[in-house]
């Protein structure tokens, strides 16, 4: 095992190498022709492989650039689930002038019932923003945000109707986006019959559950992290194999440092050789049916390589 943690760990490396290739003499990450809102996961990636210095170039850079006196950044138009990668980023490396705003930000677009939505004026909750900003906000001593979040995903799995489906959006007031509530366009869910799906909608209530389980020592939360990871379970055999599928596995991770089961283990480590084998040379990767341009390796780089450095330590917690 310690074999695999270390070359899991090379892996993430090589993509971090792969990511400060492109930081800017100015410490930045936009320049000609790539995107100007895709340096939210930086941070967070070079700061858990080592790289302080570069991490807090950036952060200089965004705090003189891009920060706006309400918190948001420029160009992200409200994008809630990337202003929380942003914000555990910037917290982790103690860069609270940044980090303090950005949740400040985060902090008023909960809705009554616990959810976020993607976008502040977005019609629907939806539980990768909704979870993802629950985890930041424990990470800022905001269990209050977090348990409300945690009951929304809570409410959501218990409103499902279909073993086979995971329905992860809300109304504004906690009912599930089913076809029978909402135009059936809008009823998006993970199919687990089918391969290739939003993986993620059900791996970040997963991580939610954990951490708040860690924090608040709540059997419940670890119950329903189990619920989260047996419907995972369920899905098709791309479940921890697809690029879609590393904030299940880091849950899954979570699971195995809290309790020392095999299953969440295994689960973990098969996202971790795929990470392995599907790698490209450069250090990114992109899944076939993504579009091939640069910031697909770039953001996969920046967010895998944390997937992989957070699993690794997680499995070595327990020999």
């Amino acid at each position: 095992m310690k074999d695999k943690i270390k070359l899991y760990q090379e892996t993430g490396l090589q993509a971090v190498e792969y990511q400060l290739s492109y930081q800017q003499p100015d410490g930045g990450y936009i320049w000609d022709g790539y995107a100007d809102d895709a340096y939210h996961k930086q941070a967070y990636s070079w700061c858990v492989a080592g790289h302080f210095a570069e991490a807090h170039r950036l952060l200089n850079w965004v705090r003189d650039n891009t920060l706006l006196p309400d918190g948001e950044l420029k160009a992200y138009n409200g994008d809630i689930y990337k202003y929380s990668w942003f914000f555990q980023g910037a917290h982790r490396m103690g860069r609270f002038d940044l980090s303090y705003p950005v949740m400040s930000f985060l902090l008023s677009c909960q809705a009554p019932c616990g959810g976020f939505p993607c976008r502040p004026g977005d019609e629907y909750l939806q539980s990768l923003a909704t979870c993802w900003t629950g985890v930041s906000a424990i990470y800022f001593g905001r269990l209050d945000v977090a348990q409300r979040a945690a009951e929304w995903a809570i409410s959501m799995l218990n409103q499902q109707p279909d073993e086979s489906k995971f329905y992860f959006r809300t109304t504004r007031y906690g009912k599930l986006a089913t076809p029978d509530i909402v135009p059936e366009a809008d009823a998006v869910h993970i199919d687990t019959t089918k391969p290739k799906q939003w993986y993620w909608e059900v791996g970040l209530p997963l991580q939610l559950m954990c951490r708040l389980y860690m924090a608040t020592g709540m059997k419940k939360y670890l119950d329903f992290a189990w619920r989260f990871f047996e419907f995972k379970e369920r899905c098709y055999e791309d479940a921890f194999s697809f690029v879609g599928s590393g904030k299940s596995s880091l849950g899954a991770a979570l699971l195995y440092l809290i309790t020392g089961e095999e299953r969440a283990r295994q689960a973990a480590c098969t996202f971790c050789d795929f990470l392995v084998q599907t790698q490209y040379p450069e250090g990114g990767w992109r899944d076939e049916d993504e579009t091939d341009i640069l910031l697909i390796y770039l953001d996969h780089a920046a967010e895998f390589n944390i997937w992989l450095q957070e699993i690794s330590s997680c499995l070595a917690s327990r020999k």
